[in-house]
């Protein structure tokens, strides 16, 4: 059981780190996107005059524009989805609180194999409801982000669980 906690704190850092890393990428891209699609917006009625001598022009940038707001919900996530992947994070935020405590308590033997086994099965209970929000809005990984996100987790592990354990041990 011992080993099935601690892999279960590992993936639990993950989801924790790649939901805020995914946060970041999807309100930059949003940002992005709204703020070419504001500029083409506003080169488009500002230069109403000019357009006037170059139709096609005029045309291919209401295209664009147009294009975009079309596709931009399927490449990147609404305001509503992001605030989503923010409860996520939470959650696995609250989540990995509770597994590291429950990893101490029975570290520290302030519980025994069977209290460990029923705190950490009732705690996984909690995660049904979050797991269908992200099957609902998740579809397909991010693998540059999924890669930073296990290099955090890994140096997390290292200074924070590694560290601590090697130097108690050799005192």
């Amino acid at each position: 059981m011992r080993n099935r906690l601690w892999y279960e704190l590992e993936q639990v850092k993950f989801q924790e780190i790649y939901a805020a890393k995914l946060i970041g990428h999807y309100n930059f891209l949003l940002n992005f996107f709204n703020m070419v699609i504001a500029m083409f917006s506003s080169i488009g009625i500002l230069g109403w005059k000019f357009w006037d001598n170059i139709p096609l022009v005029a045309c291919i940038i209401v295209f664009t524009i147009s294009l975009l707001k079309l596709i931009l919900p399927n490449i990147i996530p609404s305001e509503k989805q992001i605030g989503k992947y923010i409860k996520i994070a939470s959650f696995y935020s609250d989540f990995l609180l509770k597994l590291e405590q429950i990893w101490f308590d029975f570290e520290e033997k302030r519980i025994n194999e069977k209290e460990l086994q029923d705190k950490f099965y009732e705690l996984k209970k909690s995660e049904l409801e979050i797991e269908k929000m992200i099957n609902e809005i998740h579809k397909k990984p991010n693998r540059y982000i999924a890669k930073k996100a296990k290099k955090e987790k890994e140096i997390y592990f290292n200074n924070i669980f590694y560290n601590n354990f090697n130097t108690q041990n050799n005192e």
